[in-house]
């Protein structure tokens, strides 16, 4: 499972943008991670806490 990390500390498990997580997502936002990139982060329903990223 490959993950990203904010500058804050919190991890993110990376899905496929394309995926049926990622299109019902709630709380999805862009968000600049500690090594300066982009993605887009969510809560894909189902998951129970845990957040996801895509670009």
């Amino acid at each position: 499972m490959q993950t990203v990390t904010h500058a804050n500390g919190l991890k993110f498990r990376v899905i496929d943008a394309n995926s049926y997580d990622a299109r019902i997502a709630r709380d999805v936002r862009p968000l600049v991670m500690a090594d300066g990139s982009t993605w887009t982060v969510g809560s894909p329903v189902g998951w129970r806490g845990v957040c996801a990223a895509w670009k």
